[in-house]
Order: structure tokens, then sequence, then C-alpha cells
């Protein structure tokens, strides 16, 4: 643990050296802002859009975003990756739409001074155009972030991108899904239909080392960067494609989904004996949901087959096939105050080939044949709902390992809110999924206006 003097001294730096930044911005954006309401109010101003070209209407962008300082300090050193700070950034987002006839075009981007990496980072989140192609279909084609599944932070058959290296660092919650390329079709009648192709593979942003450091079963101790993880690629557009498919429906307040996906696995968890070389193997996935009124609050199941590249279980370069299940519940027992449980279990099929044909060094790190792991979130509002107390903690009794969430966001004004939080991890062995980012826990606050 960082003596209270070092502590006080790591968060007067990073800390203010972000939040004083966003405070300049802010400074600057607001006059701007009250310039633009009263331009906005002026009957005899200038026309800001000429006529849309696609409707002869008066339209144009309409832009808003945000400016964000925050900051995310270590409770631990690290001796792996050398840096006190998991986040250390001033951020802009610019998010945009503009009606295009029957369509709408968006476009939303991020722009950082990134503090950890030292330089100015960018990401293009949306960048796509959605509409109605029938009367019964719809169509969203370009960057996009995409979603389904019942899970709350756990997911079955959302095997969508994350960025688990956001999200472990102190980033805004949005942050943990990743955007992806994508052409998706909605067709709605007395089944609805989600079809999902991205013309090339969709990865998570996982740990690489950089920012935070990991378990590596080869050395058999927590590591980080150098050496990045450096996995091959699947990058080639119309052979790495992934598709997705849902349909779902509700019926007497019941909804039901089932689901389907082949792909690759979003992690590089398969490796080239003949080269040694990280990569992500095929996967093909499905399974089922359903989501209804019970005991007074919302109740949830899921499950999802994962099947691979392995069929036998008894190669160890390759992930074996997994059952995963998933049962949660949500109510409000009094007004402003939410509680919600989840249990999953991960069932690895073959799990006695698996550990048979581990090299020896490796056997005490293989995965249990069954993981059980249980979620408990608990969000509170007070003070007319400007003030927001949570807590959402994962706990897994099989891995004996933990990760707790707090936070605490106040709304200044309608334009600024502050968010004070953690990441903290821990547990028995270092081998295990939470356990093995322990020196990664890091407390946070973030400052951010909208505009």
């Amino acid at each position: 643990m960082k003596p209270l003097d070092r502590m006080t001294r790591d968060w007067s730096g990073g800390c203010w050296r972000s939040v004083l930044t966003a405070l300049l911005v802010i400074a600057v954006l607001s006059p701007l802002k009250a310039q633009e309401s009263a331009e906005a109010e002026d009957p005899w101003g200038d026309e800001a859009w000429g006529d849309d070209p696609w409707t002869g209407e008066k339209a144009g962008w309409q832009w808003y975003g945000f400016i964000d300082g925050a900051t995310a300090s270590r409770i631990h050193d690290d001796p792996a990756v050398g840096d006190d700070y998991t986040l250390n950034e001033t951020r802009l987002q610019l998010e945009g739409e503009r009606p295009i006839g029957d369509y709408t075009a968006t476009v939303k981007a991020d722009v950082w001074i990134d503090g950890v990496e030292d330089g100015v980072r960018g990401d293009l989140r949306e960048a796509a155009l959605a509409g109605r192609l029938t009367e019964r279909m719809d169509i969203d084609v370009g960057r996009q972030i995409l979603t389904w599944g019942t899970g709350d932070l756990v997911f079955l058959n959302d095997l969508f991108p994350k960025d688990y290296v956001s999200f472990f660092s102190g980033r805004d919650d949005e942050y943990l899904k990743a955007p992806a390329d994508a052409l998706r079709l909605s067709w709605f009648g007395d089944v609805n239909v989600d079809f999902v192709w991205m013309p090339r593979a969709a990865p998570n942003r996982y740990i690489t080392g950089e920012r935070l450091s990991y378990f590596s079963v080869v050395e058999g101790r927590r590591v980080a960067a150098p050496p990045e993880i450096d996995p091959r690629e699947r990058d080639s557009l119309g052979r790495d494609s992934e598709v997705a498919l849902r349909v779902y429906q509700t019926i007497d307040s019941v909804e039901y989904a089932g689901y389907a996906y082949h792909g690759y696995d979003n992690q590089p968890s398969a490796v080239d004996p003949s080269t040694g070389e990280a990569y992500s193997p095929r996967l093909t996935s499905l399974g089922a949901s359903l989501r209804r009124p019970v005991l007074g609050g919302i109740g949830n199941l899921e499950t999802a087959y994962y099947s691979g590249e392995d069929s036998s279980g008894d190669d160890p370069n390759l992930p074996n096939d997994q059952w995963r299940f998933l049962g949660g519940f949500e109510n409000e027992p009094f007004a402003d105050f939410t509680l919600g449980w989840q249990y999953l279990l991960e069932w690895t099929r073959d799990h006695d080939a698996l550990v048979a044909n581990l090299p020896a060094a490796q056997r005490p790190y293989a995965p249990d044949e069954y993981r059980h792991l249980l979620t408990n979130r608990i969000t509170w509002q007070l003070l007319r709902q400007d003030l927001t107390l949570s807590l959402f903690t994962f706990y897994s009794p099989s891995d004996a390992d933990y990760y707790l969430r707090p936070r605490a966001i106040y709304r200044f004004s309608d334009q600024l809110t502050g968010t004070a939080g953690g990441n903290l991890f821990g547990g028995a062995d270092d081998w295990t999924f939470h356990t093995q980012l322990e020196d990664n826990s890091n407390l946070y606050l973030r400052l951010r206006y909208s505009f």
C-alpha cells in the first residue's frame, strides 16, 4: 500500500493536472455556449445551414458532447508496469446527427491527451447511417456500438467487442463497449429479427501490458510490456468476417430471444505451436434468453454454448468448448434504491483432456471445470437524485477472487457532473481472472462538462 504522503503527492499531481485542464476548457466553452444560446433566440440571426440537398428542408448537423478530465491512481505499487497511474487524461467527445431524408447520419468521436501513454489519442466511435429500408425493415450501416443479451456487465450471447482496458482503468462505463464496423438489419413482424454482419473480425480491446499488468502462464508471474502482446490480426476484409443473429419477441410480458454467432473469439486465446504467436481462434455460439416480471422485480435467464476449433478438447493450445448459464434478478425495494443479483456458471467441456495435455508447468494454472461467479449491484439515489451511490461486486467462490466497483456521482448542474470511484481487485491465487489484476487496483476522479 502506498504511504499517505505519496498518495497525496500522486493525486495532487496527476489528478489536478487533468481536472484543471478540464476546468480551463469549460471556462472557454461556457461563454461560447451562452453566446450560442443568445444567437438561437435572435430571430434576425443568420441561417446556420442552407437547404438540405436531400429533402429541400431547413436542416443541418446538430452537435453536442462533453469535456472530461479524469485520473486514476494505483493503490499498490506495480513492479511490472512501474507507473503510479492507470488513467490520467483530458478528453473531448463530439457527437453529431443529421437527418437525410428517411435516414439519420450519426458521428461520434473522441480526442484526448493521454498522460499514461504520453500523447494525443483519438477514437472514431460511431459513423453510421440508419433508417427505414422497407415498412418492416430498418438498416444501420457503418461504425457503431452493438449490444444485446440480458446480463449486467456479464456477457454470454453479446459477443460484440468490449474495451476492458478502459473499463478496468477508470474510464466511464460507456467505454466498456468498443465500436465495430458493421451492417445491421432489423426486421419487425410476428417474430423480430436482428442480423449483424461485420466484414472483418472485431476483437476486444484486451490487455496488452502497456497500461495494465496481467498474469502470464508461460512465465508464471505477473508481467507487462515490454514486450507488448502482439497477436496475429484477423483483419482480412470478407475472409475474416463475422455474423450474429438474434430472434426475439415479447409474449404476455415475457421477452424471449434466441441467438447465433459465427466468427472468432474476441480474445487471443489460442497459440500457434510452430511460432508461439497468439491468435483468436474460430468460435461458433448458440444461445437463448428470457426476461419477465417476477416477485415484484425483473428476472432473467440466459444460456450460451461456445464451440471452437478443438472438438475433442485435448489440444492445450486451443480453448475448450463451454456451456454458460446465467440467472439474474433486479428489484426496487423502495424508491430510488435498486438491488440486482446474478449467478454465472461456466462449464468447460472435456476438462480432464485439457488438464492431461497441458505442459506440466502450466497445470497449476488450468481453469476449474466449473467456474462460479456471483455479482451484486446496489444503486441509491439521494438529494433529489443529484447524488447517485453505487457498488457493483464480482465474487467467484471457485476462483476465490473478487472485483469491487464503488462509485459516487454528483450532478452539480445539468452540464457539470463529478464522479469518484474505484476498481479494486484481489484474491488467493495470482493466476485467476480477477486476482491477476490486483496491482492495477485504482481510485479515480472524473469531472465532466456536457454541452
